[in-house]
């Protein structure tokens, strides 16, 4: 078994450790798509249906016009949409027994680019030991690879969401997980370990400064909160449209 660290959605399969079609990947989006998928479903929703770009958002919202429209451009709400991509605002949502449709500048990227894996998980530091407990029970079960794929910003590195993936992996090794730890997991667990302060260390993401820039830094804290859910978010397979579901 081997834990690898991808730093951007822009994924080129020749620089991986592992292969994406055999191993289990987490997607992580911490400011703020997975954030918000995990708010979503912990206030009820049965689904997140992923849209690949706004043209199919809003295609999906006039088939469906009961599904509430979640998302961003430039970490603003679109016109058309119900709300945007804020999990500080869908927390005070019921969003029981509905779908929802997100789509994001960088998070929604991530999870088209691994939609082929064995499986996909969603990870925020709001459900974090929840999701790392499910994975760890599966690796050890399987001995599938595992890839954590931090989607970053503008097909960059995003400090947020590498400081996130070492958690995760500090998460397993807190539970034994023997496995081999690939030169970028090691430099995405240096990140964790050298930090106090989780709201500090997203501050120190270009996630976080742009996100004050357009007046919503209220989400940093939210997105801060650690272990605030006990829901896991997993990619439905063989869904007719790229869907999250509850696990």
């Amino acid at each position: 078994m081997t834990i690898d660290v991808l730093f951007s959605n822009r994924i080129n399969k020749d620089t991986l450790a592992v292969e994406i079609e055999g191993s289990i990947c987490i997607v992580i989006d911490i400011i703020r798509a997975t954030s918000t998928i995990s708010t979503i479903l912990a206030r009820g929703s049965t689904d997140v249906v992923v849209a690949k770009d706004k043209a199919q958002a809003l295609a999906l919202k006039k088939e469906n016009s009961d599904f509430l429209l979640c998302g961003e451009e430039g970490g603003l709400p679109p016109a058309g949409f119900d709300y945007g991509n804020s999990p500080l605002e869908l927390s005070g949502i019921n969003m029981s027994g509905k779908t929802a449709i997100l789509k994001t500048t960088n998070g929604t990227v991530s999870m088209y680019g691994v939609k082929n894996a064995a499986e996909v998980y969603c990870l925020s530091l709001l459900n974090l030991d929840y999701t790392i407990s499910l994975v760890s029970k599966k690796i050890k079960k399987t001995g599938q690879d595992l890839l954590f794929v931090c989607s970053g910003e503008g097909g960059r590195v995003a400090y947020d969401d590498v400081f996130a993936a070492g958690l995760g992996i500090k998460g397993l090794l807190a539970k034994g997980l023997k496995c081999r730890y690939s030169d970028s997991s090691k430099v995405a667990l240096g990140s964790a370990m050298a930090e106090n302060n989780i709201v500090d260390a997203l501050e120190k993401s270009t996630s976080a400064r742009l996100l004050r820039g357009v007046g919503l830094g209220e989400d940093i804290g939210f997105c801060a909160q650690l272990n605030k859910y006990n829901t896991g978010a997993k990619l439905q397979q063989g869904a007719s449209n790229l869907r999250i579901i509850p696990c």
